[in-house]
């Protein structure tokens, strides 16, 4: 099976700046159902943990609610 660190190698270009987040899911998906013979939904769930923990994308900061 693949390790995080191979997984989150695959979200990098050639010079190794984040490919784009849903490239990235749909490219790791794809080697864990056609590579490691993972079902769809386990590799559906392994990604978007890889994808969440890879630092990668950080997530958008909470905006503050308007007040009225």
């Amino acid at each position: 099976m693949s390790n995080p660190e191979e997984l989150r190698a695959m979200c990098l270009d050639e010079h190794g700046a984040a490919k784009p987040k849903n490239e990235c899911r749909a490219t790791i998906i794809n080697h864990l159902i056609l590579d490691q013979g993972l079902d769809i939904d386990e590799a559906e769930d392994l990604a978007e943990q890889t994808l969440n923990q890879s630092g990668l994308w950080p997530e958008e900061e909470a905006k503050p609610a308007q007040e009225i």
